[in-house]
């Protein structure tokens, strides 16, 4: 749980919100074509569930957010420049969402995907 001190009072961020914002800025990035779980029985559980939040973990240590991102990538794209792109993109919308800083953002890819456009 992520707290902010306010004059007005306190604020209480669950990490389920953070992995939303999170999930959101992934899905919306050039090259990303899905979400993925880091193990077999976390994708069979997420399957089950259609969690929303399939792919990302958060956490905090020492007052910042930790996230880590599980993705497919399309194939042909240059995996660098998306994981940078993607990095980015999530830790600007969660820095600008909550006003707490982002220690980290991992990028782990799981998969590529062929388009089937070609």
């Amino acid at each position: 749980m992520t707290i902010n001190e306010t004059p007005h009072g306190t604020i209480e961020i669950s990490p389920n919100a953070i992995a939303t914002l999170a999930s959101h800025a992934v899905l919306q990035t050039y090259g990303v074509v899905g979400m993925a779980s880091p193990n077999l029985a976390s994708d069979i559980a997420a399957s089950i569930t259609r969690d929303p939040n399939r792919g990302i973990q958060v956490r905090q240590e020492d007052g910042q957010v930790i996230i880590d991102v599980y993705v497919i990538i399309e194939y042909g794209t240059r995996i660098a420049s998306v994981a940078t792109s993607l990095i980015n993109a999530v830790r600007y919308t969660v820095e600008q969402s909550i006003g707490v800083p982002v220690g980290q953002v991992n990028v782990h890819v799981q998969g590529l995907r062929v388009s089937r456009d070609s």
